[in-house]
């Protein structure tokens, strides 16, 4: 039995994929590293995900997008971001409010 999609989100991992490849990403990649980014971990997470999609146990297909690159370095954390802590400072509670100290 294949997966549903609040399960196994075959969507945000081709998201991810996609927007590595896209040509804006990959100016970015080539201005702040000085060379285009493969996008290597992106398509392995998408080939999992796609793995995970056909199992026809969840917990094993749980398992398998737990260990993805996704999961692991960006998506699940904010301070995995890789520009966590060097664009802006992470706040203890996300939203758009004011401290009366900074008004």
């Amino acid at each position: 039995m294949v997966q549903p999609n609040d399960i196994v989100p075959v969507f945000k991992y081709l998201e991810e994929w996609n927007r590595c490849i896209s040509s804006r990403y990959q100016r970015d990649s080539l201005y702040r590293h000085g060379r285009f980014d493969s996008c290597s971990h992106q398509f392995s997470d998408l080939k999992i995900v796609l793995s995970a999609k056909i199992k026809s146990n969840e917990a094993e297909a749980l398992d398998m997008i737990a260990n993805t690159y996704y999961k692991k370095n960006l998506g699940s954390d904010p301070a995995n971001s890789p520009t966590a802590g060097f664009i802006w400072k992470l706040k203890n509670k996300p939203g758009w409010d004011v401290l009366e100290s900074d008004k």
